[in-house]
């Protein structure tokens, strides 16, 4: 029998099956690289930086603040070793200038902490989150165009409507498109010819092995290969205690350092 046909045989079952189940599997995989990328991960660095970002600025400042001064003394013992009288103010502009990139780093820092200090603000509830993620894949099984390749403009258009509400985390809007969406219209995976399901099925494994490639990618990288050691509060108090370490040396140079400018400064 002619593989285009629509007949019910065991080899168009077979392939109905296939479809049926890796269209689960690709789901599965794209909602949750999805919420890996545009919210775990942001949750989970505003709880990385909640809990060590505040001490990893501080040390920041305190490194920049002695290696400034230290460059200061240097440049007004330079001065002195020339028998010439230091000119302290275009020293300071000229070590401002040099630490110009510093500053910056340091202002992103603290961007990124008050960032991280609203985003876990306005964190939604365990049930709304779960809510919207249970929308977000429904309507993915409805109108994702690896599912839907068939799909009209006005249904490309929509799935991008969900993208957009999933992202502003806007549960009512999601269960307005849900409502708007007729059943009717879908086409049934039945309804497809063997070469059809061939074809679907081809380009549903290829993009699960991208997405299974990606998920794996993102397990190797920060915030994700940190995750445990986030809710370990043993590892983070370790963490605290030595960047405090830190902190309090780099607080002695500066201290050392403006002691000795105010000493090789003072008329």
């Amino acid at each position: 029998m002619n593989q285009n046909t629509l007949a019910v045989t065991p080899e168009n079952e077979e392939l109905k099956r296939k479809l049926e189940r890796l269209a689960v599997e690709f789901l599965d995989l794209f909602t949750r690289h999805k919420g890996m990328v545009e919210d775990e991960s942001v949750i989970l660095n505003a709880l990385y930086l909640e809990k060590l970002g505040r001490f990893q600025l501080e040390l920041l400042q305190k490194k920049t603040e002695a290696a400034r001064l230290k460059m200061k003394m240097n440049l007004i013992q330079a001065a002195i070793n020339r028998d010439k009288r230091p000119d302290v103010q275009a020293i300071e502009k000229l070590v401002d200038k040099k630490f110009q990139n510093y500053y910056a780093e340091i202002e992103a820092q603290a961007a990124a902490l008050d960032q991280a200090k609203e985003v876990l603000s306005h964190l939604v509830s365990k049930e709304d989150t779960l809510k919207l993620k249970e929308l977000f894949r429904v309507l993915c099984k409805r109108l994702h165009p690896d599912l839907h390749p068939d799909q009209t403009e006005d249904e490309k258009e929509l799935f991008i409507k969900v993208k957009s509400a999933y992202d502003l985390q806007k549960i009512a809007e999601l269960q307005h498109i849900l409502l708007y969406l007729d059943e009717s219209k879908e086409k049934k995976i039945v309804l497809l010819s063997g070469d059809e399901k061939i074809e679907r099925i081809s380009r549903l494994e290829s993009n699960i092995k991208a997405l299974n490639a990606k998920i794996a990618q993102l397990h190797q990288t920060f915030p994700f290969n940190v995750k445990e050691l986030i809710v370990d509060e043993k590892y983070i108090t370790q963490k605290q205690g030595e960047l405090k370490s830190e902190i309090e040396k780099f607080e002695q140079q500066r201290v050392r350092y403006a002691t000795l400018i105010d000493i090789m400064t003072d008329e």
